[in-house]
């Protein structure tokens, strides 16, 4: 992928108001139980001056969202899904109602737990105007303890998808890796000391993902096909093919209020092998992400090695975990289906692998 310089810029020019008229609509996606969580995203939210329109997406919520739920002003629309359709099909509702909207200039992206910092959004707006206020610039909030992100703005060597890996492993990146674990030493945050940092890129998620709604516009909503995970990366990457410049900022950051199923202190490899998750978030995330790292494959054979290579650290990690062949032979399953499926490039849904709660065939409304 484009490795861009990593740029620093000084605060000063970000301290101006927002300018009037660039008004922003925020999209939310919640499902199950997360009543508290959506309850004070939207409240933060509401909170900017710049936000005229809320867009919750209730995808499958065991109590529907309702309005009534949230504080009148700015308006929350409520999009209800009648069933739990992964974060794909539900970023495809909501930012599908976004697009229709014509009393707003921006999008805001969020996940039901992102917390934005105080100000953030206003911060974001003054540095898209810094750079040009055209339609064709995209930002996306620092979320501080999520995945690459805080690496790729402290490390300018780093990149999000290294070309031939597999799952994230390649064996060239072993020995550093190893050093880190045993170190601790890498910096997992970039210096602040009065400047912010700015970083081109091109897989972003949707958490903090801030776009004019000319951008929004000019490609399709998320592909309902991913399901679950990496989607966001799928749509970041179209918006990057039409033209569209996303850059990661920590001019602006979010925190997330709950941790992710696969956080960076488990290892990936016992992730995969856990049996505390799900086989579902098994497949999709792995199916998928294969098919994004597809994008990258410069090398065939590095590739297939470092795909064998993995593999067969995660089935000795699944024979010490499980001590029988069954049992590591079930852990194993739906790695190999993704495997299967994303080297033949079957998206949609799979019976074997349904969401809690989901009925992918139920179409949505809007309210």
């Amino acid at each position: 992928m484009t490795n861009a310089t990593l740029e620093s810029k000084p605060q000063a020019a970000l301290h101006r108001s927002t300018e009037a008229g660039r008004s922003v609509a925020c999209v939310i996606v919640t499902y199950g139980r997360r009543e508290q969580l959506v309850r004070r995203t939207v409240v933060a939210a509401q909170a900017s001056p710049a936000v005229k329109c809320v867009i919750v997406v209730d995808n499958g919520c065991n109590r529907p969202v309702s309005p009534e739920d949230f504080a009148p002003e700015p308006r929350v629309d409520i999009v209800r899904l009648p069933s739990n359709l992964g974060s794909a099909g539900g970023f495809h509702a909501g930012i599908t109602a976004a697009q229709r909207l014509e009393d707003v200039q921006f999008v805001l992206i969020l996940d039901d737990d992102n917390v934005g910092e105080d100000g953030f959004l206003d911060r974001l707006l003054a540095l898209h105007t810094a750079l040009g206020a055209t339609d064709d610039i995209g930002l996306c909030a620092l979320r501080r303890d999520r995945g690459i992100y805080p690496t790729l703005l402290a490390d300018q060597n780093a990149v999000a998808i290294r070309a031939n890996s597999f799952l994230n492993f390649h064996l060239a990146s072993l020995p550093s890796k190893l050093w880190r674990r045993i170190a601790r030493s890498g910096r997992p945050h970039p210096d602040n000391y009065g400047e912010f940092h700015l970083r081109r890129i091109e897989t972003a998620p949707y958490g903090g993902l801030l776009l004019p709604i000319a951008a929004v516009r000019k490609v399709s909503p998320p592909n309902k096909e991913f399901v679950l995970y990496s989607d966001d990366h799928d749509y970041s990457l179209r918006l990057t093919d039409a033209g569209v410049v996303i850059y990661l900022t920590d001019v602006g950051c979010i925190n997330d209020a709950e941790e992710s199923w696969d956080k960076p202190s488990t290892s990936a490899r016992s992730a995969l092998v856990s049996p505390d998750a799900p086989a579902w978030r098994l497949y999709y995330a792995c199916r998928n992400r294969i098919l994004i790292e597809k994008r990258y494959t410069t090398s065939p054979i590095a590739y297939r090695i470092n795909r064998m290579s993995y593999v067969g650290i995660l089935a000795i990690e699944a024979m010490l975990a499980y001590r029988n062949l069954n049992g590591a032979r079930k852990a194993l399953r739906p790695l190999l289906e993704a495997i299967a499926d994303g080297d033949a490039q079957r998206l949609g849904w799979r019976t074997d692998y349904q969401l809690p709660g989901a009925q992918p065939t139920s179409t949505a409304h809007t309210h």
